[in-house]
Parts: C-alpha cells; sequence; structure tokens
C-alpha cells in the first residue's frame, strides 16, 4: 500500500476509504511509523493546495485519519497501565489530529490516556487534571496564537504531581520554548519524543527541543 493510495481516496473525498488505509498500515507497521511515514507527509502535499477543491480534500484526508487513528485504539487491553496521560489543545486551538496519533500509538504500549479535544480553556483543564490525576498532560499548540505559556505556567504550577509537557510548532513559533524549558516543562517536537516521553512517566521528562 503505497502514499498515493492515501491521497487518491481523499481526492475522491472518500474518507472512510482513508480511514481503512490508516487502519491497515497502523496494523502493519505500528502508529508512529504510519504517522510519519504516511499521514504527515500526505496532509503536508493537500496543504499546499490553496483552491476549494483542495480545501475539500485536505479536510477528507484529516477526517480519515482521525477517524482511523480512533479505530485502531478502539479494542480495550485488560491490563493497561493505570498511569494515564491527558491530552487536550490549548485554548482556541482546533488542530487535535496530532493528539490522536499521540493517543493511538501510546494505546500500542498500553499506557491510557484522556483525550479532551480541541480549544481546551484553562479552567477546564484545571479541573479535569484535579479530577483524573493524570501522571502526565501533553498540550497541543499550533501556531503562536494558542502557544499560551502563562495559562499552561498557571495550571502546572497547582499541580504538583503531573507532569506538565508542551508539543506542537506553536510554542516554537511564539518564542516561547526557552521559557517552558527553564520552568522546568518540557516541549515535545516529534511524534517519537512525546511517545518516549509519556510512556515512561511518572518518571521526569527530560526531552528538551
Amino acid at each position: 500500500m503505497r502514499l498515493s493510495d492515501l491521497l487518491d481516496a481523499a481526492r475522491d473525498l472518500d474518507s472512510g476509504t482513508v480511514a481503512g488505509i490508516v487502519v491497515t498500515l497502523t496494523a502493519r507497521h505500528g502508529v508512529a511509523a504510519t504517522w510519519n511515514g504516511a499521514c504527515v507527509p500526505a496532509l503536508r502535499r493537500m496543504a499546499a493546495g490553496a483552491g476549494p477543491a483542495d480545501i475539500a480534500v485536505e479536510h477528507a484526508l484529516a477526517e480519515g485519519i482521525a477517524r482511523g487513528l480512533d479505530l485502531a485504539s478502539v479494542p480495550r487491553h485488560a491490563d493497561i497501565r493505570s498511569n494515564h496521560v491527558l491530552l487536550a489543545c490549548a485554548p482556541g486551538e482546533q488542530h487535535e489530529l496530532p493528539l490522536k496519533a499521540l493517543a493511538a500509538a501510546l494505546f500500542e504500549l498500553r499506557v491510557g490516556t484522556f483525550s479532551l479535544g480541541a480549544g481546551l480553556p484553562w479552567p477546564a483543564l484545571h479541573a479535569a487534571t484535579e479530577r483524573t490525576a493524570p501522571s502526565a498532560a501533553v498540550i497541543w499548540a499550533q501556531t503562536a496564537e494558542t502557544a499560551d505559556a502563562a495559562g499552561l505556567f498557571a495550571v502546572a504550577a497547582d499541580f504538583a504531581g503531573t507532569v506538565f509537557a508542551a508539543a506542537g510548532p506553536g510554542w516554537l513559533a511564539a518564542g516561547v520554548a526557552p521559557r517552558l524549558t527553564r520552568a522546568g516543562l518540557a516541549h515535545l517536537t516529534s511524534l517519537d519524543l512525546a511517545i518516549s516521553a509519556c510512556a515512561r512517566v511518572p518518571q521526569p521528562l527530560d526531552m528538551e527541543a
């Protein structure tokens, strides 16, 4: 199965076939290899288009990938570890697909997740952390506009038992990555780094960019 199969299905606006391809690839090669080797290149290829038709194709591709990643982690492991990881997008951030990839990859390693989706307000993150007591929390920011370091610091300061980490290019684009490091928060710059960091909680994260 080739990258072109994924792109052809997206151009047909067939998100169901896209999902099926993603499920097949994850079963054969694992989530990380599928994300890095097929999903990301396909998304980048589609993002280069500028017309309405290209946008529709990009949406079909993203929806299919999201559905495929969800399907890849539908079965439940009886022995899944209790040190769950909380995953959420920063307030105003709508790009949750990378967190779906992280959730599916952690599932392969029997690490559970609380996935709270796009645009989670800081008070809601605070409440969720208090309620679930996760070993770690990963907050995604795709753009500089949503990379609110002060908001993240304020939540993290109240939960010494949870290791907080920032993920996504927005933190770097906003110029706050050094502040994260100085404050003791990891900045996870790839899926592989995020998997490595989250899979070994509750040990301290040391994943400086």
